[in-house]
C-alpha cells in the first residue's frame, strides 16, 4: 500500500508542476477573465487551451465539467503543449472524467516525452519499470529514466 501512497504523491505532484508549466511567462493568464480565457482558447492558443482545460476539471470559476475539460486538454496537446499531454496522461491513468485507459495514458506520456518533457520522460519510464499500460521492459525504462535526469529543468 505504501508504494500505491508514493507513487499518488508523486503523480499529484508531477500534475500540479503540468499546471505550473502550463503558464506563458510573457502573458499573465491567471489575470485573464473566463471571457478573455476562452476567446485566447478558441484562437488555438495552446496555454489558454490547456488552463481552460485545467479550470473546467477542478472548477475554478465554472462548474466541473471533464467533458469540456477533455475537449481543452485534447486541443492544447494537439496544438503542441506537453504539458497538457501529460495532464491527458493522469486524466486516463486515474480514470477521471473518462474510462481509465492506461494505454492511452501511457502514449499521452509518451508524445510529451518525444517532445522533450522531463515529466513524460520520468512517466514514460516509470510505465516501462512498472510495466503500466505498457509491456515491463527495464532497457526501455532506464532509457527514459536517464533522459529525464538529463532534460533542462528536470525536477529529479
Amino acid at each position: 500500500m505504501k508504494i500505491r501512497n508514493l507513487i499518488f504523491i508523486f503523480v499529484s505532484l508531477i500534475f500540479a508542476v503540468g499546471l505550473y508549466l502550463l503558464l506563458d511567462f510573457e502573458k499573465d493568464y491567471s489575470k485573464l477573465s473566463m471571457v478573455e480565457l476562452h476567446e485566447l482558447a478558441q484562437k488555438e492558443d495552446a496555454v489558454a487551451q490547456g488552463m481552460l482545460a485545467y479550470y473546467f476539471q477542478e472548477g475554478i470559476g465554472v462548474e466541473v465539467d471533464y467533458v469540456e475539460s477533455l475537449k481543452w486538454y485534447v486541443n492544447s496537446a494537439n496544438n503542441g503543449n506537453t504539458s497538457a499531454m501529460v495532464n491527458l496522461a493522469y486524466l486516463y491513468g486515474n480514470g477521471i472524467g473518462v474510462e481509465k485507459d492506461l494505454p492511452k495514458a501511457f502514449d499521452w506520456n509518451l508524445k510529451a516525452a518525444k517532445r522533450g518533457d522531463s515529466s513524460g520522460m520520468f512517466n514514460v519510464g516509470k510505465k516501462y519499470e512498472l510495466g503500466i499500460g505498457v509491456a515491463k521492459d527495464m532497457e526501455k525504462a532506464n532509457y527514459w529514466l536517464e533522459k529525464a535526469k538529463k532534460a533542462k529543468g528536470s525536477l529529479l
